[in-house]
């Protein structure tokens, strides 16, 4: 699903003030941004994941993706100053359960850094749940659904919650 299609629904359904992280590739860094942009939200930083492995590529490997930091109404400060717009965070190697999965250490710090115990996280791809586990763990409130059934029940299992298609 292409971003022009739910920019404006996650603005739409995002409580005033909140932050929204959305990870991109060099390919479509700009096109999200500027999808985002329109849709009402205000880029706070272009965050690094730097995932100490690498994809081969034609023009050299990729061991990063980018993480696009905005917001959604007034601005409010991330929780600890003094964690780097580098976060490096192992990637997932063998064993994943979904081709995009994302480590939970790294959505655990994203969750940490802009949310309190008892607040809702929306994750609108839940894949197989790392979001959710990083939520639950960190005592935050987890809604997550997915257009792609396939992965679930996966993240249901590893949530221990309902997670709707």
């Amino acid at each position: 699903i292409h971003i022009s299609e739910y920019a404006h629904l996650l603005f739409r359904v995002l409580k005033d003030p909140s932050h929204c992280y959305i990870f991109s590739n060099l390919k479509n860094l700009f096109d999200v941004r500027d999808h985002m942009l329109t849709a009402g939200f205000k880029l706070h930083n272009i965050l690094i994941w730097k995932k100490n492995t690498a994809n081969p590529n034609r023009w050299y490997m990729q061991d990063k993706e980018y993480i696009l930091f905005f917001r959604k109404g007034r601005a409010f400060p991330v929780n600890d100053k003094g964690i780097k717009s580098v976060i490096e965070v192992d990637n997932i190697v063998g064993n994943r359960t979904h081709p995009t999965e994302k480590p939970v250490e790294l959505m655990h710090i994203l969750i940490a850094q802009s949310s309190q115990p008892g607040d809702v996280v929306l994750d609108p791809m839940v894949g197989s749940g790392a979001t959710g586990v990083a939520a639950v763990t960190l005592g935050r409130r987890f809604i997550g659904f997915d257009i792609d059934d396939e992965y679930l029940p996966v993240a249901a299992q590893r949530t221990g919650l309902v997670i709707c298609q």
